[in-house]
């Protein structure tokens, strides 16, 4: 995890820029979202960031866009970029913090820590972190010995070319862990593109979409209607579990919401 800090300090910073939605989120929960002034267009929770200037996709940034906007601090999300537009910010005289991917629980109380230490929201960072854990160690413990962990493939149809998955080393894998699911793709690392070989190979007892996701591909009927995705069981059966991206990319407040969710889903019926 890399930190890039600038010459502001951080009690000067009352116009931020927030990249990837993730990062957003906890800023509104540390009560710092009245300081935000535009975000990344990855950014859509909560409902008041629609109504914000959006600077571009997160790894597809200018500096005179950011620029434009006349920030103090820019809270970035591990992989905003590019980096040189970054470094250009930072020569500036911006102060730019980078966040690591928020994937783990050791992530998020560091990230929690960053930008609770950016907004002078010390205390309510470390309630926020200690809540948090605390909502999945106790999910964990419920599920953590059930004697079958079903499997689960998620899927992401981004529009251009095959599906991709989620594998170690990303919230997903997380979410589904604490579901007390087996992520079928977690020997994968990161996202990465499906071969049809792998997801014929890997027939999984539930896929697990976003709903954005999920309307790309053209609905339940249109992956029946796919001559590849059509033929795993889950797909046939309706067994789907779709949740809303933005607790899908970056753990946080709401993370809780979707692990129980997905939880409630795949263990509502006996395989």
């Amino acid at each position: 995890m890399t930190t890039i800090i600038g010459s502001q300090a951080s009690a000067d910073a009352n116009r931020i820029i927030t990249l990837g939605g993730p990062v957003t989120e906890l800023v509104y929960a540390l009560e710092a979202g009245d300081k935000i002034v535009a975000t990344d267009t990855t950014s859509e929770y909560p409902a008041e960031v629609l109504d914000l200037p959006k600077v571009g996709y997160i790894r597809q940034l200018s500096a005179e866009g950011l620029l434009s906007l006349k920030p103090d601090l820019i809270i970035a999300l591990e992989g905003s970029g590019p980096t040189h537009v970054l470094e250009t910010i930072q020569a500036a005289g911006i102060k730019v913090v980078e966040i690591p991917k928020l994937v783990n629980m050791a992530s998020v109380a560091t990230g929690i820590e960053l930008i609770a230490a950016q907004t002078n929201q010390q205390a309510l960072g470390k309630s926020l972190s200690t809540t948090i854990s605390a909502q999945l160690k106790k999910q964990y413990t419920a599920v953590k010995d059930l004697p079958e962990k079903p499997s689960v493939l998620f899927l992401l149809n981004t529009g251009h070319g095959g599906p991709m998955t989620a594998g170690g080393d990303t919230a997903i894998d997380t979410i589904i862990t604490y579901a007390g699911a087996k992520n079928i793709a977690a020997d994968l690392q990161s996202f990465k593109p499906l071969a049809s070989e792998y997801i014929l190979g890997n027939n999984p007892d539930y896929i697990l979409m976003s709903k954005k996701s999920l309307e790309i591909s053209g609905g339940v009927e249109a992956l029946v209607k796919d001559p590849l995705l059509g033929k795993l069981s889950a797909i046939q059966n309706g067994r789907i579990v779709t949740l809303d991206g933005t607790l899908l990319f970056g753990l946080g407040p709401r993370t809780i919401d979707a692990v129980e969710t997905l939880s409630s889903q795949i263990n509502k019926q006996k395989l």
